[in-house]
């Protein structure tokens, strides 16, 4: 919940304005960031300062315009932080900076009438105070829709087998970090263009990008996007990281456990990437039980193939020795967790290894781990009984 602070009477154009008594915003308070990142029916503007901020805007809302007022003391900027932000995306037009006296506003402005979230992040780790921003256009969200919709049709259409590949991290999760500004979002969505694009030179076989760009998806989302495709299945690519420089080495696949980690460091892993969610401000989710009895059959028939799919995919991964093969493992993955298909994670290498962070850098290595991991599906149908070109399944839990 927003803090509603300061500024009586205020007027909030397309939302109903807040007001409350009038309290000042820390004194010295700088934005050191201002950015946007645009998704295929959404937009998020990401507003970083140097202490918490008190705003006063609505929780939520629509309207074509937004005033998001930040009262007190007169806001000051970073030097590289520009004052209007022009995005220009057919969503939102851009969001103004305009300072006063007694505070800051922030105007935003945009191309049709959508529907608004605005929300506080608390500073952590690496991450400063940010407020967010998040815009959706409802026509977006249909034409979303009926794109992955489309997949879907083509599928059973051309009788091929959709993988889908999701490239982790994303927008201002930046994921691990490693030497020379390594960045794990941008290092995941190589490897998984490339996947893609060797997926789709194989008879029978359509490869889809889960997220095509730099933004954010939350990580259920990720597994109900493939859901809607009507992938058959489903391999999300990360790098891993170790608590000291240069300790860890290799590829490792996992695939869900239902009954805890492989072994500690596994359970830490698990929870580094289940925490994406938290850098994005999704709020947790309790499981549910019920649903989960229920698919205890559905759910055993595709762990028993993700098991299959995580070992083909590493031994081709570490068959030319580049990489070390670290094993087949388990953890409780949020992202692994539907039971519509089979679903594995593989953490390429070791992006805070100074040697492993520089393959991971280098395109013709993404290229090769696109092949490598491509030709591992391929052979997972194989081993699956799997006829590719047909739309009838052998036990490889994809769907008919």
């Amino acid at each position: 919940m927003i803090r509603n602070i300061g500024l009586v009477g205020l007027t909030l154009v397309g939302a109903v304005a807040v007001t409350s008594a009038a309290a000042p915003v820390r004194s010295g308070l700088t934005l050191v960031g201002f950015r946007s990142w645009t998704a295929p029916a959404n937009t998020r503007v990401v507003f970083d300062f140097s202490a918490a901020a008190s705003i006063v805007a609505p929780d939520s809302g629509s309207g074509r315009e937004l005033m998001i007022a930040l009262p007190g003391e007169p806001l000051r900027l970073a030097a590289d932080v520009p004052n209007v932000l022009r995005i220009h995306d057919g969503i939102v037009d851009s969001v103004t900076i305009e300072s006063a006296g007694d505070g800051a506003r922030f105007h935003a402005v945009f191309q049709d009438s959508v529907a608004f979230h605005v929300f506080s992040l608390t500073g952590e780790a690496d991450k400063p105070h940010r407020v967010v921003l998040d815009v959706t256009r409802p026509a977006a969200v249909v034409d979303e829709e009926k794109r992955l919709a489309g997949i879907a049709s083509a599928k059973r259409r051309d009788r091929v087998r959709v993988i889908a590949v999701d490239a982790g991290h994303g927008g201002e999760d930046l994921g691990a970090k490693g030497p020379h500004h390594v960045i794990e979002k941008n290092v995941t969505l190589a490897v998984a263009r490339d996947l893609v694009q060797e997926l789709n030179k194989i008879p029978g076989i359509r490869g889809q990008l889960v997220r095509e760009g730099d933004y954010f998806i939350p990580l259920r989302e990720r597994y109900h996007i493939a859901e809607r495709m009507n992938a058959d299945l489903f391999v999300s690519i990360h790098a891993n990281s170790s608590r000291h420089r240069g300790s860890g080495s290799g590829s490792e696949v996992y695939f869900l456990s239902l009954r805890g980690a492989s072994s500690q460091a596994d359970q830490d892993l698990a929870e580094t990437e289940n925490a994406a969610d938290l850098i994005g401000g999704v709020p947790s989710q309790a499981e549910d039980d019920l649903v989960n009895i229920l698919y205890d059959v559905k759910r055993s028939s595709a762990l028993q193939q993700s098991q299959l799919l995580a070992e083909t995919l590493l031994a081709h991964v570490a068959e030319d020795r580049v990489l070390e093969a670290r094993g087949v493992k388990q953890a409780s993955f949020v992202v692994l967790k539907s039971v519509e298909f089979p679903s594995v994670l593989v953490e390429t290498a070791f992006i805070n290894n100074p040697v492993e962070a520089r393959l991971l850098a280098d395109p013709d290595f993404q290229h090769q781990l696109g092949r490598q991991l491509a030709t591992g599906v391929k052979e997972y149908f194989q081993r699956a009984g799997v006829t590719l070109g047909t739309t009838q399944s052998s036990g490889s839990g994809a769907h008919d």
